[in-house]
């Protein structure tokens, strides 16, 4: 079966938790990172040590506070328009496909993201991080189609 960009309508719902788990995944890939560098004192004083770690904690804290106030919270596809909603007032930002003059897919494992660019200049990156992996994956098939 053939499928066309306008028979699809799918909306994909972002949770703080993919994205929690998804720092806090990365963050004690770090740690353990700095800790494994930390053993050798010439490398990385123990100072140095709990400085850059509290750091990297803080950037990672920073990371979820700004999804709070301005992340994506929602993408829907409808026809020929893709919708973001961001942040908690779910303010909405269309983008008809005629307007999108730049579209990349990238299929990378754990950095999957749609970048666009509309000839408006405004641009998006709507990544995997905060969303649901299957729902991502469905959304990523249909607007590869706008792709070609």
């Amino acid at each position: 079966m053939r499928y066309h960009y306008w028979k699809h309508r799918m909306t994909i719902h972002a949770h703080s938790r993919y994205l929690i788990v998804t720092d806090a995944v990365v963050l004690v890939l770090v740690e353990s990172l700095l800790f494994g560098v930390s053993r050798v004192r010439v490398l990385l004083s123990p100072l140095a040590f709990w400085l850059i770690s509290a750091v990297v904690l803080v950037g990672f804290a920073l990371d979820v506070a700004a999804w709070y106030w301005k992340g994506i919270r929602a993408v829907e596809v409808d026809n020929d328009v893709l919708t973001v909603y961001r942040g908690p007032s779910l303010s909405a930002q269309a983008f008809p496909r005629s307007s999108i003059v730049r579209l990349k897919v990238t299929r990378f494992p754990g950095a999957r993201r749609v970048r666009l660019r509309a000839s408006s200049g405004r641009r998006e990156r709507i990544t995997e991080q905060a969303f649901p992996r299957d729902e991502f994956t469905r959304f990523l098939s249909i607007v590869e189609l706008w792709e070609r």
